[in-house]
């Protein structure tokens, strides 16, 4: 019996000039990041599991639900923000508050009023008045005052400053502190996915690169920095991908006590999700590993 609250298996949306392949699972009582760069497919993945979006081929569950026909009973359970969304314009807070009222028996009105206040956000301002920050906590806000059971966010910390992204997470934090709850997130700021996730996916291209967990991309994770003669000469053993980034060549390795011992002379800096991003970005689909298995 699994635990998984979502999954992907070889789900696929070809478009003229783009196409997803995606396979990935998170658990419950988790938070699972997807990260990569603008157009990789991150949004495109967050619609598929919302059901917004149609795959051509391959098999996807949203709590137990297949994507291609989620009953409102599924929907009611989760909460999902997405970077391209918005409530309509002319709504007042209030008049989103009592929209989602009608929707979802189990909404919290007191939860919710706490966190606006927390927030310093107005029920009584239109939805066109409200600054991209603003929108992007009263957006998440909003998604988590049903107390769903997986929340989705895409770029909820976008446009808020650095008090009001570490409030934010703080909040996301408790959210979990309920067992049985998980959370799937993108996010640009590598700090956000390092203090709060577990794990974490790297998509490029429409494809999967790489799945690893944050404590092992703290403890195994590396950069070396190399100059052109030492990329030549290089042993590719434990090397997953490589690029010419930032005036030299840039590899990234997940044995860092390994090349620390065996490979004296070559610069060694521990890897983040920004490193991971840019160089596999930068080589593209080669040399990159496929997706590893979580433990």
């Amino acid at each position: 019996m699994t635990n998984d609250v979502i999954m992907l298996d070889d789900v696929t949306k070809r478009y003229d000039d783009f196409t997803l392949d995606v396979t990935m699972h998170v658990p419950q009582d988790t938070i699972t990041a997807l990260v990569g760069v603008n157009g990789s497919g991150k949004t495109t993945t967050f619609r598929i599991i919302l059901g917004l979006t149609t795959p051509d081929s391959g098999n996807g569950t949203l709590l137990g639900a297949d994507v291609t026909g989620l009953p409102n009973a599924v929907k009611r359970r989760v909460g999902a923000v997405l970077a391209d969304s918005s409530f309509d314009v002319a709504f007042t807070g209030a008049d989103v508050i009592r929209q989602m009222q009608a929707f979802y028996p189990d909404f919290d009105t007191a939860c919710c009023d706490a966190l606006l206040a927390r927030f310093g956000l107005p029920k009584d301002r239109k939805m066109e008045e409200f600054s991209t920050g603003m929108a992007a906590k009263f957006k998440t806000i909003i998604a988590m005052s049903h107390r769903p059971d997986v929340l989705i966010l895409d770029e909820p910390t976008a446009g808020l400053d650095v008090v009001a992204r570490s409030e934010l997470l703080d909040v996301l934090r408790a959210y979990m502190e309920t067992p049985g709850r998980s959370i799937l997130i993108s996010s640009h700021n590598s700090k956000d996915i390092e203090t709060l996730c577990d794990d974490f996916y790297l998509i490029d291209r429409g494809r999967i690169l790489l799945h690893e967990t944050i404590d092992r991309l703290r403890d195994d994770y590396a950069v070396l920095m190399l100059t052109d003669e030492q990329a030549k000469t290089l042993d590719g053993t434990h090397i997953l991908a490589s690029a010419h980034v930032h005036g030299g060549v840039r590899a990234l390795t997940d044995a860092r006590r390994y090349v620390e011992e065996n490979m004296p002379g070559v610069a060694v800096v521990r890897g983040d999700i920004d490193e991971l991003v840019t160089i596999i970005a930068a080589a593209g689909a080669h040399g990159a590993r496929n997706e590893r298995s979580r433990s």
